[in-house]
């Protein structure tokens, strides 16, 4: 297994780094429209597919052209990647599958459904769709500190990835919600794209 090209790592951070403040925002939203109405808008409530679309948006404001549920290259319908996204540094299209793992709300932590899809993922062996990746989402109860149980078990996720699969992790960040959700403190996103071969 190689190493990312240098362009490339660089711009999957950048992806990266949006993702997180793109979460930010959406939540600085939510709180606002609460405040407006009176009605819960946590994104807690929301299913996988509400926060890929969210976060999708945020994306395509910073430059990058974002298809959500998208086709591998070899245009197999029967899988079908969260995300497809155009690197316009690099000049290439890649795929990332997203994974809700936490809900807030005194929930479990649910992980193992992020290490099947790395299984997935790893297993493409079109090379065109090889250029893929996991983004891992989690909400914190709303009484836990930052970083807490939650930002614990993803980092040892990204070790499980790390040490067990051809990816490496291009950003895990805390996303402290500053109260601004009852349900949740803060949120957790990891992200980790394949190796080339």
């Amino acid at each position: 297994m190689g190493n990312l090209d240098k362009k490339m790592k660089e711009e999957l951070q950048l992806l990266f780094h949006a993702l997180c403040d793109g979460l930010r925002q959406e939540v600085r939203q939510r709180r606002l429209a609460q405040l407006v109405t009176g009605q819960d808008f946590s994104l807690t409530n929301e299913r996988e597919i509400g926060v890929a679309s969210s976060l999708a948006f945020y994306l395509r404001s910073v430059g990058f052209a974002v298809q959500l549920d998208a086709y591998f290259a070899d245009g197999d319908p029967k899988r079908r990647p969260d995300y497809g996204i155009w690197l316009p540094a690099s000049r290439k299209y890649v795929y990332f599958e997203m994974k809700q793992t936490a809900w807030g709300r005194g929930w479990q932590y649910y992980f193992s459904k992020a290490i099947e899809d790395i299984k997935k993922l790893s297993k493409e062996t079109d090379t065109r769709n090889q250029l893929n990746g996991l983004i891992a989402l989690g909400f914190s109860r709303g009484s836990e500190g930052i970083e807490g149980q939650l930002w614990d078990r993803f980092k040892k996720l990204s070790q499980d990835i790390t040490n067990n699969y051809p990816y490496e992790e291009i950003g895990l960040e805390c996303v402290d919600f500053q109260g601004m959700d009852e349900k949740s403190s803060y949120a957790v996103i990891g992200s980790w794209f394949r190796k080339p071969v």
